[in-house]
């Protein structure tokens, strides 16, 4: 299994949400999205919650749905 770090940038890409969007939405920079997205900087769990509900539009329910789905199509 990816670290969690990775399926935000998989989900992102996955349904065309750009870094900048992401900043915009949640007032974060780029710079700083991209590090989350690397594990280059720590995700918090509230960081993860945030990015979900703000930035993405969804409940972290669903993004861990969507995670383990991609990870049972890979096994």
């Amino acid at each position: 299994m990816k670290p969690v770090y990775q399926y935000l940038r998989d989900f992102r890409e996955d349904h065309g949400i750009t870094q900048t969007h992401i900043a915009k939405k949640t007032g974060k920079t780029v710079q700083r999205i991209s590090a989350l997205e690397t594990g280059t900087i720590r995700l918090t769990a509230d960081e993860l919650v945030e990015l979900c509900i703000i930035g993405y539009g969804i409940t972290p329910a669903i993004f861990f749905a969507d995670m383990f789905s991609q990870n049972e199509k890979v096994s």
